[in-house]
């Protein structure tokens, strides 16, 4: 407060946050400290929040429970004068500071445990990946009081780079490069991640916030607690950004009086598009691609690409991802952009990953939906605007519904986003050539620029 009263530029990378808390204090008082944090404690074992809970959310937000907190590091009143090894954060109470090594090992925790639901039931054989995936949802939704605490303790520290956004918060962070030693060789993720973990306190906190966030992000139509690669310890699929300088992450929030409400992520990569179809699922669209009609990356006019895009029916993806759901291959013409595109070397934007972190009763009932929505319409506007293309890979159980229920809403053709399969042939007289198998999830989104 004392740097948030002088001024200091760095004091507060949230200042929406230190408001909330400095409110909270007044209107709470000194004497109704205990009780609340009593309740907190009786709330860490209660369930997923109940409508009566989202509804509470609107004024106050849930129950969270409070922080532990230590005086270990230097009260932010004194923080202008005697500066600390740790730069203040908006500190919640003169003396205090949050319990930052617990809430790294309690993110995780979670996530080991989530991630045990999640693989336990595949081990037995009956149930499907969806039915996996529905166990990690309600698990997270049980612990999402707990995830919300370690994600309020976790942020200040992360040092993401703070922007003002219409209506809510964004934090962004950019991976960066790992060089390797002489006597090291090239370095393997595994090796890439832990480097970074063990190299700061602030590369260890960044690495815990994001195995929270895959946490947060359960869905039944997508889990993204396993590994991203082959990388142990598995930590989630975000965590691998960090390591990645073409990776960057974007964290929509939305203020309230515990602090910073997590609302979506995207986490994007900017790479050719002949990387960015050839690192998808199974080889990508292009697999099968013949090597003389590729050239080495050198095809001649000869080879055309196309997009055959799904049709968008009000059933589409009902019974399944069924071949017969997309335009008809006699139908699609060749479009020259793509090809132009595969064939240079300018950047494309990769959506690796585009998700809500909060359950649907809670986003239901604090509007966070617009603003996961909102986050996607900007991205594509932004990439149309500055001529940039945009790629990612629709996948789940079923990537057509999807595409129906999520993709293919007005929001996001208007920009030129299109969904389907990525098709090629080697002459404008010849059939158009032989596709990946269709579980091998090979269904894209395209805007090109």
């Amino acid at each position: 407060l004392a740097c948030l009263a002088q001024g200091s530029a760095t004091a507060a990378p949230f200042p929406h946050y230190a408001m909330a808390k400095v409110a909270a204090g007044k209107a709470a008082g000194a004497g109704s400290r205990s009780g609340s944090t009593a309740a907190a404690k009786k709330n860490q074992t209660s369930q997923r929040p109940t409508s009566a809970d989202s509804v509470r959310l609107r004024a106050v937000a849930v129950a969270t429970p409070q922080r532990r907190v230590s005086s270990k590091r230097t009260p932010c009143a004194q923080a202008a004068n005697q500066p600390s090894k740790k730069r203040c954060v908006a500190c919640p109470e003169k003396g205090e500071s949050p319990d930052v090594e617990s809430a790294v090992r309690a993110a995780v925790r979670i996530h080991g445990e989530l991630l045990q639901l999640f693989a336990g039931p595949r081990r037995g054989g009956a149930p499907s990946w969806r039915e996996a995936c529905e166990q990690a949802e309600l698990g997270a939704a049980e612990r999402y009081k707990d995830l919300l605490d370690v994600f309020t303790t976790l942020l200040p520290d992360a040092s993401l780079e703070h922007q003002a956004a219409e209506g809510y918060l964004v934090a962004k962070l950019q991976g960066e490069r790992v060089e390797a030693d002489e006597s090291d060789g090239e370095l393997s993720l595994s090796a890439r991640l832990e480097r970074l973990r063990s190299a700061s306190h602030r590369g260890l906190i960044r690495d815990a916030l994001c195995t929270a966030l895959a946490a947060l992000a359960s869905r039944k139509d997508m889990c993204w607690l396993e590994a991203y690669d082959t990388e142990l310890p598995a930590r989630g699929q975000f965590v691998h950004a960090l390591a990645c300088p073409s990776s960057s992450l974007r964290l929509a929030m939305v203020s309230s009086v515990v602090g910073p409400r997590p609302a979506s992520l995207l986490v994007t990569r900017k790479v050719g598009l002949q990387d960015a179809l050839a690192n998808l699922d199974s080889g990508g669209p292009l697999r099968y691609l013949p090597a003389e009609v590729w050239q080495g990356g050198a095809a001649g006019e000869q080879l055309q690409l196309a997009m055959q895009q799904l049709e968008d029916t009000g059933s589409l993806g009902d019974y399944g991802s069924l071949p017969e759901e997309r335009a008809l291959a006699k139908s699609i013409s060749p479009e020259p952009k793509i090809r132009e595109l595969l064939l240079s070397h300018a950047e494309v934007i990769v959506v690796e990953a585009y998700v809500a972190l909060a359950p649907r009763d809670v986003s239901t009932a604090l509007g966070l939906s617009d603003i996961v929505q909102g986050e996607f319409a900007l991205l594509l506007r932004k990439a149309k605007a500055e001529g940039v293309a945009v790629v990612l890979q629709l996948g789940g159980v079923n990537p057509h519904k999807l595409a129906r229920k999520v993709y293919m809403r007005p929001a996001f053709t208007e920009f030129g986003l299109t969904c389907g399969y990525l098709r090629w042939r080697s002459g404008p007289e010849l059939p158009w050539g032989r596709e990946q198998p269709w579980n091998n999830r090979v269904c894209l989104g395209l805007q090109l620029p």
